[in-house]
């Protein structure tokens, strides 16, 4: 059984090296994703281990997985130049009306919706009064993403080829500030390449502050949140808890990125499989 616990270390550390390869392969994102189970199995092939060398060796790797799990965890200071809610509504969600009531009281600068559908379109126009500022992109039936605001824009708003993003350029108080819609497919192996280059070549070519919030389909520490996190120069807003459950597992899929980061708050499911976020942030 020690041998067995060591042997399931070692190839741990294996799997944790290539989850951080990302650049090398897609594949290395859906590893990354498991990466405090992998932290946990080497921490247990630790007290297992016998040699001081090879314990270190674990305590140490198995330490620092999880510490670059567990800082995502923590609360950030609230910002205060923009508050905004974003949620995937759920294509089948039909009953609309109290997520509209939720947004309204959270009073928010900016809405970031996905997954709009025939079923739950209707909350757009529930929300015309307050937000009167609308970008929508529609990618099929059942998926499109929609940018709401308080506020007027500021230039012409944009969607991907494929399904990825809707921007729109707000004008926050006389400061240009893009805001980014997300709702990426899940990573390898799914077919979600197209995607991704899509919303890395839409993101690169913004220019100013820029706010992404959605579903992003990953956690916030594997390599598709870190490349978006440099193109936009952006910071996850803290702290991520889990916003979808799949067959019992937490899974912490939609995030808020903003220049400052910022605090980020889970609202109730009102009808979708997942969590909304309000987020007071910083530019």
């Amino acid at each position: 059984m020690r041998i067995a616990v060591i042997l399931a270390g070692l190839l741990s550390m294996v799997a944790l090296a290539f989850g951080w390869a990302a650049s090398l392969h897609r594949a290395a994102d859906t590893v990354a994703m498991v990466r405090p189970i992998l932290g946990l199995v080497i921490l247990l092939a630790a007290l297992a281990a016998r040699g001081p060398a090879l314990r270190l060796m674990f305590m140490v790797t198995g330490g620092l997985s999880l510490v670059s799990v567990l800082i995502f965890l923590l609360p950030q200071a609230p910002g205060t130049d923009m508050r905004l809610y974003s949620k995937n509504v759920w294509f089948g969600n039909e009953d609309t009306a109290a997520l509209a009531e939720d947004i309204t009281a959270a009073q928010v600068d900016v809405v970031l919706l996905q997954e709009l559908s025939g079923q739950n379109r209707g909350i757009i126009d529930q929300l015309t009064p307050d937000f009167p500022h609308q970008h929508i992109c529609k990618f099929s039936e059942w998926s499109a993403m929609a940018v709401l605001s308080k506020h007027p824009f500021a230039a012409q708003s944009l969607c991907t080829g494929q399904r990825a993003l809707a921007a729109a350029q707000i004008d926050l108080h006389g400061q240009p500030v893009w805001v980014v819609s997300t709702h990426i497919p899940w990573p390898w192996p799914f077919e979600n390449a197209d995607a991704e280059t899509s919303t890395e070549a839409l993101l690169s070519s913004l220019t100013g502050p820029i706010v992404v919030a959605g579903d992003f389909n990953t956690f916030p520490w594997s390599g598709r949140l870190q490349r978006i996190r440099r193109i936009t120069d952006t910071r996850i807003a803290g702290p991520t808890r889990p916003t979808l459950t799949y067959r019992h597992v937490p899974l912490p899929l939609d995030h808020v990125l903003a220049p400052g980061g910022g605090s980020a708050t889970n609202r109730p499911l009102l009808g979708a499989d997942h969590h909304g976020i309000v987020a007071d942030i910083s530019l």
